[in-house]
């Protein structure tokens, strides 16, 4: 999607803008997470680890709570809310001098990230329809992947730069950027198509009894489940275990973060003729190939086959991933009835929160029973995901499943 084909979708180019300015703020912060908490807070690093573990489980909180607001108000208000939340909290950091207080804040955070995923789903579902909602999906994960390694650069720059200070440097500007992200979606509605929808009564009752797309639900739960396998299993795989260089990872992740930017349209074009779930099927079969060629890897030789093998596994990684990404999301918000989009996404939403709360645990245990057993049990759910996608593409919505162009 071009400059030219944003300006068609009213509204779409101010909201672009704001998920850049948002992502690149949280690209200085994300690869600190923990060493920035402890050094503007001055608490131990084991006592902010708690913190922030005890504040993602209150987070799980907001997926539900965000889509019952998102439809019973709307989703740009929601959105807004979430950036002003995280910029409060931001904000608040360098005044933490407690555990309380650190989890208070933390909590603040979180749940504006965890609420903010099904709002700016439910938005982009507002500002487009059909094969230009797909476009647009994966122009702002195009956008966000951009700014995050952006951000990313600029906060080594930072901390070498300013020392410590440069930790209070990254609060300010990421609560500046959600502050200029919220003026952007501000921007965005004065001309945005209105969020008007009639409301339906059953709630989230009526979405747990349509059970096509629970089932779409469990299926997804496999694909991000998938999804840790480069921030959660591969750090451990690869150095603990194939005695791979720690160097490595930061070239695994850049690798992956540039194609996954540079990939994501090119991909979306090349699925633009395929129906939604067999592309999404397409892609797990992929990541069941990128499975199995992390546990070759531990067959080749040391050394460099082995680093070679890593960065090939980590390519059909990343192909899976951009295979899957942008058709399960314009799946799910097609899916949805307009009344309860929201409520639909917060559902789908939560299977990232799961992930991210039991794939350490669960990864770390597998590998340390046998490091195939992960490769192996990844594979088996991808595989049960995937003939669950193509059985599904007969229970869906049609108009939800077929192919973005037609």
């Amino acid at each position: 999607m071009s400059i030219t084909s944003i300006q068609r979708v009213s509204g779409a180019r101010p909201f672009v803008v704001g998920m850049f300015v948002d992502a690149l703020g949280s690209g200085i912060y994300v690869p600190l997470t923990l060493l920035f908490i402890h050094e503007v807070t001055g608490l131990p690093l084991t006592t902010v680890g708690l913190g922030v573990t005890a504040a993602a489980v209150v987070g799980l909180a907001a997926n539900p709570v965000a889509g019952a607001f998102i439809d019973r108000f709307d989703a740009r208000r929601v959105l807004i809310a979430t950036y002003v939340l995280r910029a409060l909290g931001f904000a608040a950091y360098p005044f933490v001098d407690g555990f309380a207080a650190l989890i208070a804040v933390a909590a603040v955070v979180a749940v504006g990230d965890r609420a903010y995923y099904p709002a700016s789903g439910s938005y982009i579902s507002v500002l487009a329809e059909g094969a230009a909602r797909d476009r647009l999906y994966a122009l702002v994960a195009t956008t966000r992947n951009v700014a995050f390694g952006l951000g990313g650069l600029m906060s080594a720059g930072a901390v070498s730069l300013a020392g410590g200070t440069g930790f209070m440097l990254i609060a300010l500007v990421n609560a500046a950027s959600f502050v200029v992200a919220a003026g952007c979606l501000i921007r965005s509605g004065r001309h945005a198509p209105a969020e008007t929808v009639p409301r339906r009564r059953g709630g989230y009752r009526r979405v747990l009894a349509d059970r096509p797309f629970i089932g779409l639900v469990a299926a997804e739960q496999a694909f991000t489940l998938a999804h840790m396998i480069l921030p959660v299993a591969l750090p451990i795989y690869a150095v603990a275990i194939l005695g791979a260089p720690a160097s490595l990872l930061g070239l695994l992740y850049t690798l992956n973060t540039i194609l996954v930017a540079a990939g994501q349209l090119a991909v979306r074009r090349w699925q633009r003729n395929a129906r939604r779930t067999h592309a999404m099927a397409l892609g797990g079969a992929v990541l069941i190939v990128a499975c199995g060629a992390y546990a070759a890897t531990a067959l080749v030789p040391p050394v460099l086959p082995r680093v070679c093998g890593l960065v090939v596994a980590t390519l059909v990684f990343t192909l899976g991933e951009l295979m899957h990404t942008t058709p399960s999301w314009a799946l799910t918000t097609a899916t949805a009835p307009p009344a309860l989009r929201g409520r639909y996404l917060a559902i789908y939403q939560q299977t990232w929160a799961l992930a991210a709360v039991f794939a350490p645990a669960g990864f770390s245990v597998l590998l340390d029973t046998a490091p195939p057993l992960l490769w192996l049990t990844l594979a088996t759910m991808l595989a049960s995901a995937g003939l669950g996608m193509l059985h599904l593409s007969r229970r869906l919505p049609p108009d939800a499943v077929a192919a973005p162009q037609a």
